[in-house]
């Protein structure tokens, strides 16, 4: 009799931890499906025209565009008469390189300056020194003395992201407020998806609207950027993040060099 207990308690034992074997094997492939890939997205971003217009009337003075490379970086010069301006355009930012040709200070009026985006959409803009508090502010203009330089960056005011920092000191969750691409750069989805989103970006253009002040007289310089190539590069894939995981997504991107 207890021959028996015993070969039954052990039978039992068997078939308890072969009836468990499916349910782990079905957890397994489950979380192997929460998972998703992250692609890169670049672009080729050229200064294509520039505009210029006092009041309601246009300039047509002597001009150029070129593509010239300096410091192992391609940048795209704009002439007149007045000035010298060498863009380099991120989908974050778009640096540049300014040179006042003239005997008299040239100011850049801020507040009168705009970004217009590839569906026509006209955002005020930020530059150095301007964070996610005082983006909405009046900006006092920057004052180019006469035959001087600046070197600088424009951003849509309104294209920031909110994450959470860790401050060492007090070993707290701080909030802080990121500039965001205006175009994709990291993109969440198949592989197909991303290069459906970022084609449709080809041959679209975008604008920067800077106002000058020279002499009393307002020069409005409109240039027009075209988005030439487009390409999606595939990263590998990344568990799933619940949702009180990091928010954010790295540091703002930094300054560019002329």
């Amino acid at each position: 009799m207890r021959k028996e207990i015993i070969i039954f308690f052990c039978a039992f034992i068997i078939a308890t931890l072969i009836s468990c074997e499916p349910s782990y094997r079905t957890k397994s492939s489950h979380s192997s499906r929460g998972t998703y890939t992250i692609d890169n997205a670049t672009y080729e971003i050229p200064l294509v025209s520039v505009e210029r217009s006092t009041g309601t009337k246009k300039m047509y003075e002597k001009q150029s565009i070129e593509a010239v490379m300096e410091e192992k970086m391609i940048k795209f010069c704009f002439e007149d008469e007045l000035l010298i301006m060498k863009w380099v355009s991120t989908p974050t930012d778009i640096f540049f390189g300014f040179n006042n040709k003239t005997d008299r200070p040239v100011s850049i009026v801020w507040d009168e300056s705009r970004f217009i985006d590839t569906n026509g959409v006209s955002h005020k803009l930020i530059h150095s020194g301007i964070g996610y508090e005082g983006r909405n502010d009046s900006h006092p203009p920057t004052v180019v003395a006469a035959r001087g330089t600046l070197e600088d960056f424009v951003h849509p005011a309104d294209y920031f992201q909110r994450e959470e920092c860790k401050d060492e000191k007090s070993n707290n969750n701080q909030d802080h407020w990121r500039r965001t691409p205006f175009l994709p750069t990291q993109i969440k989805g198949t592989a197909e998806e991303s290069r459906e989103k970022v084609e449709s970006l080809a041959d679209k253009t975008f604008q920067v609207i800077l106002a000058l002040q020279i002499d009393n007289v307002r020069n409005d310089y409109v240039y027009t950027f075209k988005i030439n190539e487009v390409g999606v590069t595939e990263k590998e894939q990344q568990p799933e993040k619940s949702h009180n995981e990091g928010k954010g997504s790295g540091r703002s991107s930094g300054r560019g060099t002329f």
